[in-house]
């Protein structure tokens, strides 16, 4: 009786619903509870990790920095434009370039605020660059941190 259970659609799974059961259909060729169950992702990305500035090396997958932009500013014109932001932590500064979306993220990020950010780091001149991060506010209210909050010294 278990094997018909585990052959049981996959939208039939609580939470998950058609809108769902089509994504996982198409993206990760999950149709099925068994296929589901027999999913083993190919990556893990933690992101329960900050990182300083000053930990930052090229041989890091990804980082997660907390830190305050300092300075933004679009350099270039037209197809060679792009956005720079200085980060800085309590440990020291990262640049992070954005080349597409340019004018949309110059309006949505405020400098003198806090962000969490994450991506790959890359080392030129013996300074580190994220190009492309994923940027998000970051909301000290929502973050159950006690005394190693890492929103401190910023």
């Amino acid at each position: 009786m278990a094997g018909h259970t585990l052959q049981t659609p996959i939208e039939y799974l609580k939470g998950v619903g058609p809108q769902r059961a089509e994504l996982l259909k198409k993206e990760l060729a999950i149709f099925t509870y068994q296929d589901l169950l027999t999913h083993f992702p190919f990556r893990y990305v933690d992101r329960t990790k900050f990182y300083k500035v000053k930990e930052i090396h090229p041989d890091l997958p990804s980082v997660q920095i907390l830190g305050r932009i300092i300075s933004k500013e679009i350099i270039g014109d037209k197809r060679a434009k792009r956005l720079v932001a200085q980060l800085k932590d309590d440990t020291g500064l990262v640049e992070l370039v954005w080349f597409q979306g340019v004018q949309w993220l110059d309006k949505s990020i405020q400098t003198g605020s806090i962000y969490v950010v994450f991506g790959k780091a890359n080392e030129f001149n013996g300074r580190f660059s994220i190009p492309h991060p994923e940027i998000e506010l970051y909301n000290q209210s929502a973050k159950k941190i006690g005394k190693s909050c890492p929103a401190a010294g910023l």
